[in-house]
């Protein structure tokens, strides 16, 4: 399914792929699914297929810069959840570059795993991403993330 729809795993379940087991005491509370926007119908109806549901669906529900344009559809199938995060662009990988630290700028992919920032990830290292900060936009929702994953063990 992540081929034929050239979408990508991100977000918490990309990161606790990437880190040893021992590092990482938590678990992801959802799956995150990227995709861009002309797979993104064939995406939804695959995972309906697999008897997943819509919760809700809505525009920018996550904390990306205001540059990157995504849609967010939340699906579950009574146990788990999947967050299907479209792109704005061409490419499912646009929003993973804006995300609020450089901790969760990783994805796995049908061919392969990426870590954007190797060297801080795998030292459980985080660098915050300013975007927020220098247009002027409300820090709630930054503040939230960068607190989730200093309880998660980053600094």
């Amino acid at each position: 399914i992540l081929r034929t729809c050239d979408a990508v795993i991100s977000g918490s379940t990309a990161l606790h792929f990437l880190l040893p087991r021992l590092g990482t005491p938590w678990t992801p509370s959802d799956l995150d699914l990227y995709v861009p926007q002309i797979t993104s119908v064939l995406m939804l109806s695959r995972l309906m297929a697999q008897d997943y549901r819509l919760m809700t669906e809505g525009d920018d529900d996550e904390p990306y810069t205001p540059s990157d344009e995504v849609h967010v559809v939340h699906l579950t199938n009574g146990l788990r959840r999947i967050d299907v995060v479209v792109s704005g662009t061409a490419s499912a990988l646009s929003p993973i570059f804006h995300f609020h630290s450089t901790a969760v700028m990783n994805f796995v992919s049908a061919d392969t795993v990426f870590c954007c920032y190797p060297r801080l990830t795998l030292r459980h290292l985080s660098l915050v991403n300013a975007g927020a900060l220098c247009n002027g936009e409300d820090t709630d929702d930054l503040s939230r993330a960068v607190q989730k994953y200093t309880a998660r063990g980053f600094h």
